[in-house]
Formats: C-alpha cells, sequence, structure tokens
C-alpha cells in the first residue's frame, strides 16, 4: 500500500512538473518576432519609400520601432506600442524624408526592431548603414529650337550633373532615354524622341532625371508644333487577296485552320498586327548606346510611293468596312525582286518572318533609332552583321500581308514609328540633328 501510494504521489509530481514545464513553455515562448523589408536600403532619398512587415504567429507583436541614428543623435521614422495581444502581423509603408526629419545629407545607420508578448521579451533588429541623399540631379537645357511634325522625330540635347545614372525625356507617355555624347570637353545627352501622330501643343514634354537614390529631377522643354496631316484612304479587298492570305498563314498555324477567311483577314489586321508591332517595339529597345549612322537615310532607288507614313486606311469588302488600320511606314515599289539596301550603316538587330510584315530586316543604328525593311522576298544578311550605307541586305517581294511586290520602310525611334520622310532629308538632318549635336 505504502509502495502504490509513492508510486501515485511520483505520476502525480511528474504529470505536475510537465503541466507547469508546459505552462511555462507556452507562456515563455523563446521564438523571436520577423522583420522583412521589402526592397534593400541603400541610399535614403528626398522621398525614401519603404514597406516593412513585422510579424510573430505565437505570443504576438508588442512594439516596433523605426529610426536612423547619426552622430549618435536618433531620428524617430515610425514607432507604436500594442497594450494588448493579437497582433500578430502588421505591415508599413513608409515615407522617409529626410527634410522633416531635419537629418543631414551622408552617413548614417538604419534601425528597425520589434519586441513580442511573450514574457522574454524576443526581440528581433535589422541595422544597416546607409547613405542620405536629398540633392536631385542637376539638368541643363542645351537645345532650345524643338520644331516637330505630328509623327515625326525631334532630337533634345542636355547636360545632366555626375550624379545622375538615368536620364532622357518624358512625352506623350513614352520614356526616350539620353545617350552621352562628347562634344569638345563637354559631355552632352542626346535623346531623340518620337511625336505622335495625333499630339497636341498641350502635349507636355521634359528632360527627366534620376540619382542612385532615387532623387528625381524635372526640365521643361518648350516646342513648336507645325501642323500636319494624315491621308484616308479606303482598301478594297477581293476574294482572291483575303482567302490568298488566309491560306497562307492558316499554313504557318494549324490552331487558325478553323477560322473562315473574313475571321483570318480580322485576325490579320488586329491581333496579329498589334502583336507584331508590340514585338518591334521591344526589339527596337535593344540599341547600341553609340551613334551607328551617318548622313541622310537612303530611299530605294527608282521607286514610286505606293502609300505614305501615317495613312488612315479603312479596309472595305462587298461594301462594307471591316476594319482599319494605320500605315506606319512608305511603300515604295520598283521592279519585281529589286535589290533593298541598308539606307544607314548600322548593326543588323532581326531578320526572319514577322507576321504581317513577312521576311523582315531590322537595322540598329544605335541610341534608340532603327529602320525596318519588310515584304523582302529574301534576306542576305544575318543577325548581328555590322552593315554599312548602301549595303544590299536583300530583295522586296510580297511576303506576310502584302497584296504585291514592294518595300515597306519603317524609321522607328525607340520601338515607335516616326515619318521616314525626315530622315531622307539632308537639311532636315542638318538643321534638326546635327547643328545641335554640334
Amino acid at each position: 500500500m505504502g509502495k502504490s501510494n509513492s508510486k501515485l504521489i511520483y505520476v502525480l509530481i511528474f504529470f505536475l512538473i510537465m503541466t507547469v514545464a508546459g505552462i511555462i513553455f507556452y507562456y515563455l515562448e523563446w521564438e523571436d518576432p520577423r522583420i522583412q523589408l521589402a526592397q534593400d536600403i541603400e541610399m535614403v532619398s528626398q522621398h525614401g519609400e519603404l514597406d516593412i512587415t513585422f510579424s510573430d504567429m505565437k505570443s504576438g507583436i508588442r512594439s516596433y520601432r523605426v529610426w536612423l541614428v547619426q552622430n549618435e543623435r536618433e531620428y524617430i521614422v515610425a514607432q507604436e506600442d500594442f497594450a494588448h495581444r493579437g497582433m500578430f502581423e502588421k505591415h508599413l509603408s513608409l515615407e522617409i524624408v529626410p527634410s522633416k526629419l531635419k537629418i543631414k545629407d551622408g552617413e548614417a545607420k538604419f534601425v528597425v526592431q520589434t519586441v513580442d508578448f511573450s514574457p522574454l521579451k524576443n526581440t528581433a533588429s535589422i541595422q544597416k548603414t546607409v547613405t542620405i541623399d536629398s540633392v536631385p540631379p542637376k539638368i541643363e537645357l542645351i537645345s532650345t529650337a524643338h520644331y516637330i511634325n505630328p509623327g515625326g522625330s525631334v532630337l533634345v540635347v542636355y547636360t545632366v550633373s555626375d550624379d545622375a545614372v538615368r536620364s532622357g525625356v518624358t512625352f506623350a507617355g513614352g520614356f526616350f532615354p539620353g545617350y552621352p555624347t562628347e562634344s569638345g570637353k563637354k559631355t552632352l545627352f542626346a535623346s531623340y524622341v518620337a511625336a505622335p501622330m495625333d499630339m497636341d501643343r498641350d502635349t507636355p514634354m521634359a528632360v527627366m532625371a534620376q540619382d542612385k537614390a532615387t532623387n528625381e529631377a524635372a526640365a521643361d522643354v518648350s516646342f513648336y508644333l507645325r501642323e500636319r496631316t494624315f491621308r484616308h484612304d479606303k482598301v478594297r479587298l477581293n476574294n482572291s487577296f483575303i482567302e490568298t492570305k488566309a491560306a497562307q498563314f492558316q499554313g504557318r498555324d494549324a490552331s487558325l485552320a478553323e477560322k473562315s477567311p473574313m475571321e483570318m483577314f480580322i485576325y490579320l489586321n488586329e491581333t496579329l498586327r498589334a502583336a507584331n508591332n508590340e514585338k518591334i517595339h521591344e526589339l527596337c529597345l535593344k540599341t547600341e548606346n553609340t551613334q551607328l549612322w551617318k548622313g541622310a537615310f537612303l530611299r530605294m532607288k527608282n521607286a514610286a510611293t505606293m502609300a505614305n507614313f501615317g495613312d488612315k486606311r479603312t479596309y472595305v469588302f462587298q461594301g462594307n468596312d471591316v476594319g482599319k488600320s494605320i500605315h506606319r511606314g512608305i511603300d515604295l515599289a520598283s521592279v519585281r525582286h529589286a535589290p533593298i539596301q541598308a539606307a544607314n550603316s548600322g548593326k543588323i538587330l532581326f531578320t526572319g518572318d514577322l507576321g504581317i510584315y513577312g521576311n523582315t530586316v531590322i537595322i540598329d543604328h544605335g541610341q534608340g533609332l532603327a529602320s525596318l525593311y519588310a515584304h523582302m522576298s529574301s534576306i542576305s544578311v544575318k543577325e548581328g552583321q555590322a552593315v554599312s550605307r548602301g549595303a544590299v541586305i536583300g530583295k522586296s517581294g510580297a511576303s506576310g500581308f502584302a497584296a504585291g511586290d514592294h518595300l515597306h520602310f519603317s524609321i522607328l525611334v525607340h520601338g515607335v514609328f516616326v515619318n521616314p520622310i525626315e530622315w531622307w532629308d539632308s537639311h532636315w538632318i542638318q538643321d534638326n540633328i546635327a547643328l545641335k549635336l554640334n
């Protein structure tokens, strides 16, 4: 009986110890809370932004604190204490403004700390050395005469301070990077800008510069917009053309086999055209930093103009409007399989089939400028190859969405189609490009 009581006592003591240990383990949680920075922080700009998440899924968050330390002085960015348990995760979107904190530019220590609700007050912290930089880069506009034709090109020349790591011109929803070019002892930046066909005088244009700390500066660019109208054309379609092109593209893509000839026409004119233009835009962003071209661009020899840049086309079939498009180049026709020359020196950026454009060559002329040659019957150059002005790159044809043998010629500025006529004109290049750079 005495032994049984002893065993029972030992068992009770064991369970009591385990219960107490469990309670202690539960309340004296040993796990540290977590701090997660959404982005790495090395510099604090004029208006720095930072996302921080604090979490503790066991006892919850007791408090958090974010601050900067400079010359042994603390500058509180954010802090909060929670009176009760229940806050297991806290997300902060902070704006760190040095001018409001009254902290000086230079080196500082960035500190984040959080404490949980465990009686042990487990603590997590992050400390990093950062640089406070609240001064934006400086911009000086060099070019002053900016005459723009709708659908045309314009060159903006400027200088930026040495701390700028990115600069260019913002215009009509696009960004056109600037490229360094030497002029005497000065480094200028040249930004070739594409003007939309439908722009107006109130469209803002500005040079933008950004430094390593993401501080931004902007300088307005004034311009004079010339008047320009674009032709409206009606293109009458026949059964032969629609059926031939439908069969041609369906033969390449089995997924299109169920479409009727008219459904194929609409697909080619709308869906495939948009996809091809997007691909061209992406290709043309891969450009050399230096100018590869010189002088006026060549126009195809002995060729008649069959369609102009900016022509607004309405396609008509059996008396009904079945689609619209805007012509983004100039169609030039000579003899069948006429030799096609590189309009200027550069580097072959793309060769191959390009949907509605058929067999296509794109030449990069550097600093965002490119030329495109479409509907070719054959191509005689390879991607990556350097070509000189006037070099034969292939022959004209009727590949792609073309009704007859011709060359579709386009000029692009950072992937945006612009009017080639300007680039064929030596006087325009002298007045609008060369004089600004010199």
